[in-house]
């Protein structure tokens, strides 16, 4: 599979100490990894489960609507699908379980460039709100951030390069890329629906394995994992779904 930007590769493992595909598993050595949550840390955090696997990351925005990638949903059925929220640890059975009522996905959404990269889960109940459960508050539709501002990413994903999943929420900080470098004329296809987050190394960054998952600034959703081009590529940062840009679009469809 390329992962060069004519064949973007969606963003499925959200921390680079997890894994990459074959062809990039060379460059683990270099990669630096998160830190494994603690309980409660993320409290937002949603794990959404196709078939009874995890298939993606979320954001809870109340008690009954998640924020996700486009591409996470695209395709599939709610029937299929649940939604996992309050537990930093899958295989713990100590969060709670909901069924999924609709999926509805920005309707300019391209998946070929992957713009406008965002869809909004409604629950068939609300959850339980408290504790490990809360939901987390979205980015103003003018918020922007000077370079270099730390950002977090977290979510479920593999540790290996055989995709094996630990179950275990992880987190890492990322800085935010200027607009000097994070252009269409430097990064073909970017649009101003997206937001560029990395290491100039390469070294810390979104990687294959948790699409959807969140980009917090200052206890915000700044943005969702959407695609990149590959686990540690030097100078090239993964791509976020700028919440700011669509703030207006949530707040129609979620009422928040």
């Amino acid at each position: 599979m390329s992962l060069g930007y004519k064949q973007l590769t969606p963003l499925w493992l959200l921390l680079l100490s997890m894994a990459c595909l074959p062809v990039r598993c060379a460059e683990v050595s270099r990669i630096i990894g998160g830190q494994f949550a603690a309980p409660g840390q993320f409290p937002h955090q949603v794990s959404l489960q196709l078939r009874g696997r995890h298939h993606c990351g979320g954001s809870l925005i109340s008690d009954t609507m998640i924020v996700t990638a486009a591409h996470c949903t695209i395709g599939q059925s709610p029937s299929q699908m649940k939604a996992v929220v309050g537990t930093n640890d899958l295989g713990a059975g100590n969060g709670q379980t909901v069924d999924i009522a609709q999926l509805i996905i920005h309707p300019q959404y391209n998946a070929q460039s992957q713009d406008f990269d965002m869809s909004l889960i409604r629950l068939s109940s609300p959850v339980k709100l408290g504790g490990a459960i809360q939901t987390i508050q979205l980015a103003n539709a003018d918020s922007n951030y000077a370079a270099d501002t730390l950002a977090t990413i977290s979510g479920f994903g593999a540790v290996n390069q055989n995709l094996q999943l630990p179950n275990r929420l992880k987190f890492a900080q990322v800085q935010l890329w200027s607009r000097d470098f994070c252009n269409a004329q430097n990064i073909p296809g970017l649009t101003d629906r997206m937001v560029c987050a990395g290491h100039p190394s390469g070294q810390i960054s979104s990687c294959q394995g948790d699409s959807g998952g969140p980009l917090t600034v200052d206890g915000k959703l700044f943005g969702v994992v959407s695609w990149g081009f590959g686990c540690g590529a030097k100078g090239r940062p993964a791509m976020y779904t700028y919440v700011g840009a669509l703030r207006s679009w949530i707040r129609q469809n979620a009422n928040v």
